[in-house]
C-alpha cells in the first residue's frame, strides 16, 4: 500500500501523524507533504521568514539525509493564501505535478490531518481519503477560521473516513474510527522507576493559549517546595511566571532527549485551560508521561478522564493535595504500574487499527476529476 500525506513539516516535531506514519511505513510507502498552512500570512517579520523558509526549499523528492528509506518528500512551492481563487490554482498545479511525479502511477490512500488538502486533492487519482481530525482547526489560535472551515466542509464532503483522536471531533454523516493518541513506550520507559530525590513538577511541549497560566501561577505560589519546570518553546507572555523564583523556563529539547530531561521529575502535568478548543484535545503527552511512569496530572478534559492513573483536578488545591498524596509517596511499583496502564496504546497498534479499517472501506480507486468549485 502507498500513502499520501498531508501532514506537518517532517521532523520538525514528534506530531501524532508522524508517529503514525513512521509505523505505516513499516511495511508501506509513504509520500508526505510538508504543511501547506492554514493561515494567511501577515506583514509580520515572522510571517515573511516563514514563507521565504518554504519557497527556498523548492520542489524536490530527493530524501534528506536523515529520512527513511520508506519516505517520500516532494516539496512543492505553496503559497498560503488559500482563499485566492489564483493562488490556489497555482497550488493546485504545484501539489499535482510534484505528488504524482513521486507516485509514480502507484494509487494511494491519502491520509490528511490538514483539511485544507481537500483544496488541491481534484486531480490525483487515490484508493481512500482519510481525514486525520486531531483538533477543531478553526478554534486553533493563528489559524483562518474562515479557511478551516472551508476546507474542513469539503473535505467531509470527499472523505471516506474520519479518524479522530476525540469523540467531539466525530462527525454525523461520514464513517468514523475513534482513533485515541498513542505512545511510544520504549522510548519513555528509559526513566528510571525509582522517584529522584528533588521535587520537580515538570511540562514538555508548547506553551500556548490553551495552558492555563493562570493556574500555574496559583500552583507556583501554593507550593514554593515544589520547582516548575517547562521545557518548551513559548507562544505566550511569561513575564508573571518568569517573576516567580520557583518557576524554570527552559528551551525545548529534541524528542530523542526527553527522557534524560524526565529523569530528575518526580511528577508531570498538563495545565490545560478548559474552553471549546480543549474540550477536544487528546493530549498526546499524558500517555507519554505514564509511560515513563511519572505521576501525572490534568485538568478534567473529556478525553483524559478515561485514561487510567491520571489525577484529575481544576483548582490549585487540587494540584497541591495531589502534589502531597500521589507524588509525595511515589514508589518504583507504582510507576510500573502506570507503565503497564498504557502498554496497549503502542502506535503499532493504533497504525494497526488504521490500516485495517482502511482495508475494509468498500470503495474503487477514485480517479482524478475536475475542480469543485
Amino acid at each position: 500500500m502507498t500513502w499520501l500525506v498531508f501532514g506537518d513539516d517532517w521532523g520538525r516535531h514528534p506530531s501524532t501523524t508522524q508517529h503514525l506514519a513512521r509505523q505505516l511505513g513499516e511495511h508501506s510507502r509513504v509520500v508526505w507533504i510538508d504543511s501547506i498552512g492554514m493561515r494567511s500570512p501577515t506583514l509580520t517579520a515572522d510571517d515573511a521568514r516563514r514563507l521565504w523558509g518554504r519557497l527556498r526549499r523548492g520542489r524536490s523528492s530527493t530524501p534528506a539525509s536523515a529520512d527513511p528509506s520508506w519516505l517520500v518528500r516532494p516539496r512543492p512551492r505553496v503559497l498560503p493564501w488559500h482563499r485566492s481563487p489564483a493562488v490556489a490554482a497555482l497550488n493546485r498545479s504545484a501539489i499535482t505535478r510534484a505528488v504524482n511525479d513521486a507516485l509514480q502511477g502507484e494509487v494511494p490512500v491519502v491520509l490528511a490531518s490538514n483539511p485544507v488538502a481537500a483544496l488541491y486533492l481534484d486531480a490525483i487519482p487515490r484508493r481512500a481519503l482519510v481525514y486525520l481530525r486531531l483538533d477543531d482547526y478553526a478554534e486553533l489560535p493563528g489559524v483562518d477560521p474562515e479557511l478551516a472551515r472551508l476546507a474542513e466542509r469539503r473535505m467531509l464532503r470527499q472523505a471516506d473516513l474520519v479518524a479522530a483522536t476525540a469523540r467531539r471531533l466525530l462527525p454525523a454523516g461520514v464513517p468514523g474510527l475513534y482513533l485515541p493518541q498513542g505512545v511510544e513506550a520504549s522510548h519513555f520507559g528509559r526513566v528510571s522507576l525509582d522517584p529522584p530525590g528533588g521535587k520537580v513538577l515538570g511540562f514538555f511541549g508548547l506553551l500556548a493559549p490553551w495552558i492555563d497560566l493562570d493556574l500555574v501561577a496559583a500552583v507556583a505560589r501554593a507550593a514554593p517546595d515544589w520547582t516548575l519546570e517547562f521545557v518548551g518553546r513559548s507562544d505566550v507572555d511569561t513575564t508573571a511566571l518568569q517573576a516567580l523564583p520557583n518557576v524554570r523556563l527552559l528551551p525545548a529539547v529534541p524528542y530523542a532527549d526527553l527522557p534524560s530531561v524526565m529523569r530528575t521529575w518526580r511528577a508531570a502535568w498538563a495545565p490545560f485551560a478548559m474552553n471549546e478548543l480543549t474540550a477536544a484535545v487528546n493530549p498526546l503527552k499524558i500517555r507519554e508521561y505514564l509511560a515513563a511512569g511519572l505521576p501525572s496530572f490534568c485538568t478534567p478534559l473529556p478525553e483524559v478522564r478515561e485514561i487510567r492513573g491520571v489525577r484529575l483536578g481544576r483548582t490549585a488545591g487540587d494540584v497541591v493535595a495531589w502534589l502531597a498524596d500521589e507524588a509525595a509517596h511515589d514508589s518504583p511499583f507504582r510507576r510500573a504500574e502506570r507503565r503497564r496502564g498504557v502498554a496497549g496504546d503502542s502506535w503499532s497498534s493504533r497504525a494497526a487499527e488504521l490500516e485495517r479499517t482502511v482495508n475494509a472501506i468498500p470503495t474503487a480507486p477514485r480517479a482524478a476529476h475536475a475542480s469543485e468549485t
